[in-house]
C-alpha cells in the first residue's frame, strides 16, 4: 500500500483538529499547537547531544565526525 492510499484509509477516522493539523502541515504553514513551537528546543537539545558524543568520542581517543 503507497502513503497515498494510506492517507486515505486513516483520514475518515481523524477528528477535524487532527485533519486541520495535518493540512497545515502539509501546505507548509504554521504547525504549532497548544504546545507551541518546540523547533528552539529541538536545535538545543540536538547541539548538547552532538556536543556530549563529539566529547566522549575524543575521550576515547577518537576524532569526532
Amino acid at each position: 500500500m503507497n502513503a497515498k492510499a494510506k492517507l486515505l484509509e486513516l483520514a475518515p477516522h481523524w477528528s477535524e483538529e487532527q485533519a486541520e493539523r495535518a493540512l497545515r502541515a502539509v501546505e507548509g504553514t504554521d504547525t504549532t499547537d497548544d504546545w507551541g513551537d518546540v523547533s528552539t528546543v529541538h536545535e538545543v537539545g540536538a547541539t548538547k547531544v552532538m556536543r556530549r558524543l563529539a566529547e566522549e568520542e575524543r575521550a576515547a581517543g577518537h576524532e569526532p565526525w
